[in-house]
């Protein structure tokens, strides 16, 4: 004697419907333009000329801080970095602007001296880019 599988059975047991054909395209087609936009996006953010990171500052007087920050170079190419002091209320009291060689080493850790018009609070870079 056979016995058939009961299909009110099956839905009690909690099996799930298998993906059919068209499904499993929907997925993979999913999966393939996830991939390329998470690709074309890694491609933009590595194609940047210099990456830098905040270190840390130092209050030397009312006016004049020092900000350290590191850089690292992925071209030959100098670059220029923009750097501001800000009071507690985070106006901007100070900036300054340094040229930097990637020839004295592809990562580089600076100290730079900005004046300010009254005590900073911090000091940051703000960003790099090309030599103009």
């Amino acid at each position: 004697m056979s016995t058939a599988p009961d299909p009110i059975e099956d839905e009690r047991s909690g099996a799930r419907p298998r993906l059919s054909r068209k499904g499993w395209a929907w997925v993979l087609t999913g999966l393939v333009a996830l991939t390329a936009v998470t690709a074309w996006i890694a491609y933009l953010v590595t194609d940047q000329p210099v990456r830098w990171q905040d270190v840390g500052f130092d209050i030397i007087s009312p006016t004049q801080v020092e900000a350290t920050f590191e850089i690292y170079f992925y071209d030959d190419e100098p670059v220029t970095c923009y750097l501001h002091a800000m009071n507690v209320q985070y106006a901007e009291v100070g900036v300054a602007e340094v040229d930097i060689d990637p020839a004295d080493g592809s990562q580089q850790r600076l100290t730079v001296p900005i004046s300010t018009v009254e005590e900073a609070n911090t000091a940051l870079v703000r960003g790099c880019g090309p030599v103009q």
